[in-house]
């Protein structure tokens, strides 16, 4: 039960980690135009950050509830 509710908060998780991801991306300056070399890119916040959104969601879905 706790693996199935954990993918279930990954599922719902994804694109609010996503959207937070693209808001420091850009809060932290990064180029939103067309023209990107890689060396400007970004990767803590395009996937660090999502990757914790997720691995935050499964460990708090897979967590035993505690109620009885």
């Amino acid at each position: 039960m706790g693996l199935v509710r954990g993918l279930v908060f990954v599922g719902v998780a994804i694109l609010p980690s996503l959207v937070l991801g693209l808001i420091s991306y850009i809060a932290l300056g990064g180029t939103t135009s067309d023209s990107i070399e890689g060396g400007e890119f970004m990767y803590g916040p395009c996937y660090g950050i999502p990757a914790l959104c997720l691995i935050f969601a499964f460990i708090l879905g897979i967590k035993d509830d505690q109620r009885e």
